[in-house]
Order: structure tokens, then C-alpha cells, then sequence
């Protein structure tokens, strides 16, 4: 079997923690992609006067790194 096919059926049978792991993980990506566009406001707030897009940008991307991390330790190597 090819490795890209052994890897493709390991992440098919995740089960438990792994596949927790996965979806945290998944969460936590989207949360730093959102937090991509969070960005873009936080110029023209503190320009305004208003903290709180960079307050709400340091809090989600804090929460998605957390959840990036937390999902990969659960997760663990695909490979071994």
C-alpha cells in the first residue's frame, strides 16, 4: 500500500480521542481564520477610540490556538 493511502485509512478510523481531537482541532482553525477577518477592524477601532475588536481578536485567536493545541495532543501522530 501506498503511504498516502495508509495515512488516508488511519485518519478513516480515527475513533475516541482522536477523532475529538480532530474536530478540536478543526474548530480551533477556523476560529484563526475568522479572527483573519476580526482584523481588519481592529485599525479602525482603536482609531475610533474602541478596543474592543482588538480585545474580541486577542481573546478568539487565544481560544483557537488552545483548541489547536489541545486537539493535537489528543489527536496524536497519524503515523507511527
Amino acid at each position: 500500500m501506498s503511504g498516502k493511502q495508509m495515512i488516508r485509512m488511519e485518519e478513516v478510523q480515527l475513533g475516541g480521542d482522536e477523532a475529538r481531537g480532530s474536530v478540536l482541532m478543526t474548530v480551533g482553525k477556523l476560529l484563526l481564520w475568522t479572527d483573519l477577518i476580526f482584523l481588519s477592524f481592529v485599525y479602525s477601532g482603536i482609531k475610533g477610540g474602541s478596543y474592543l475588536y482588538s480585545y474580541w481578536t486577542i481573546l478568539q485567536a487565544l481560544v483557537g490556538l488552545t483548541l489547536v493545541a489541545v486537539g493535537r495532543a489528543k489527536r496524536g501522530p497519524l503515523t507511527e
